[in-house]
């Protein structure tokens, strides 16, 4: 009879270390989609969205376009060359 509590209890932990195993890998998968950035997500039943973020409001996915989209841009600051002027030595 302990035997078979033990195999059972054996059973249960085996599919314990599976299950958080699963759930380490499909984390580390996700992650990996998301930092390349995968257009998928946004189509998957997989994961449930709730909403796309660092995107304008109003923006729209199109597949194979590039969209141009107007906005404010900071105008880089000019710089004034230095003049140096010496005195003294001149050559002539």
């Amino acid at each position: 009879m302990d035997i078979i509590i033990f195999l059972v209890g054996l059973l249960f932990f085996g599919g314990l270390l599976a299950l958080v195993y699963w759930g380490y890998w499909n984390a580390k998968r996700l992650d990996g989609q998301i930092a390349r950035g995968d257009p998928t997500l946004l189509t998957t039943n997989t994961y449930r969205r709730e909403e796309t973020i660092q995107a304008p409001a109003g923006s729209v996915i199109q597949e194979g376009q590039i969209v141009q989209v107007q906005g404010q841009w900071v105008q880089p600051v000019q710089h004034q060359p230095r003049v140096v002027a010496q005195q003294g030595n001149q050559l002539q």
